[in-house]
């Protein structure tokens, strides 16, 4: 019985030939797996399909021009940020780390080290992993490869970064910044209404009913590159919503759409919406603003600012944590959210449930005699 040499990276692997190629030239095959039993019944698989018909074509395809043309065959018609996405793994590292490689000699090592080079990176690597079984799978549908090596490449765990709702000093900022009236109307939209980033961006006159007091989310702006782009709906069929808006905030945003004198809200220089650029610049200026509002002259003086990480995400779980503590239910808080589903709201008012019992725990302990 044949032994087969054991690589670095711990696989067994050889080359077979399975027959011509129809230049005349041998049609070889390279194939890999755990352990000596395993590579000879792929050897036997192999054989057998060769006999029945059922063998994958041979290709000297590169992994770069393979996954460009999936791309444009099978991504075509995916979200703008999906397809964003796609493009940045493939273009900036699936083709300049192994993209020379040919598809029929790509091995799970070399999948698992583009892994391993970004581990400090763990969604970036979840996005590798995630993209490479798919352009192996259309690969494998194509006749082109025998094993999807991708599959079984481990992938650093992701903490994911806890929901956070706005600090004390945060909203104090809010109340005390000098933000221009439009930098305080898109801060407001996100605390009151909870609004994702796009769907504040894509909010028109029409879409803030005064009288009813309620503000309709129907439309979002995706950016492709910088450029953005209003698409008719919400994220989901369940972020079409009416939200009410509090008696508190009429009085602002009676006073704002006063002074609003086109059919958007945001209105970017040359673009219907903010093109991504001005949108960044914005909020930057936005968050610049909270700091010098709260920012002690101690504290100017060596360049610290209390406020960062601020993102618009956090306003949207600060506005859930507000509907929880204003006993709304569950399934309504929901609806007012946008969310198709119930699992994130489920999370955050467990969260609550807990913080609630653990403080009501402490007070029983505390009062007894």
């Amino acid at each position: 019985m044949k032994r087969y040499k054991k690589r670095a990276d711990g696989r067994y692997a050889t080359t077979i030939m399975l027959g011509y190629k129809p230049d005349g030239k041998p049609n070889n095959v390279f194939l890999s797996a755990k352990t000596e039993k395993e590579l000879r019944d792929k050897i036997v698989e192999a054989k057998i399909k060769i006999k029945t018909g059922q063998t994958a074509k041979q290709s000297d395809s590169l992994l770069k021009d393979y996954a460009s043309s999936w791309l444009d065959t099978y991504k075509a018609s995916v979200s703008i940020n999906t397809l964003a996405m796609y493009k940045n793994i493939v273009n900036h590292h699936i083709k300049p780390e192994i993209g020379h490689i040919p598809l029929n000699k790509l091995c799970r090592s070399d999948v698992q080290k583009l892994i391993n080079d970004n581990q400090a990176h763990p969604r970036t690597c979840e996005q590798i992993k995630m993209t490479m079984v798919q352009i192996l799978n259309c690969a494998i549908d194509d006749k082109l490869l025998m094993e999807n090596v991708a599959r079984k490449v481990t992938v650093p765990k992701r903490h994911k970064s806890e929901r956070r709702i706005l600090t004390d000093l945060e909203k104090d900022a809010i109340k005390k910044a000098d933000f221009t009236v439009r930098e305080r109307a898109f801060v407001m939209l996100l605390y009151y209404f909870g609004l994702r980033r796009g769907e504040a961006l894509a909010l028109t006159k029409s879409d803030i009913d005064l009288r009813q007091r309620f503000l309709t989310v129907n439309k979002t702006v995706v950016f492709e590159v910088n450029n953005p782009i209003v698409k008719t709906g919400a994220k989901s069929d369940a972020g079409n919503r009416s939200i009410p808006i509090p008696a508190h905030a009429l009085p602002f945003f009676k006073d704002y759409l006063k002074t609003v004198d086109t059919f958007y809200l945001f209105p970017g220089k040359t673009t219907e919406t903010l093109s991504k650029t001005q949108y960044v610049k914005m909020w930057e200026r936005i968050i610049r603003k909270m700091n010098a509002a709260v920012t002690s002259d101690r504290e100017k003086l060596i360049g610290a600012e209390p406020i960062n990480g601020l993102t618009a995400h956090i306003f949207r779980h600060n506005y859930c944590t507000m509907l929880y503590y204003s006993g709304i239910s569950q399934k309504k808080a929901v609806e007012l959210m946008g969310h198709s589903d119930i699992k994130m709201i489920m999370e955050v008012y467990a969260h609550l449930d807990e913080k609630k019992e653990a403080v009501q725990e402490k007070l029983d302990n505390a009062i007894s005699l």
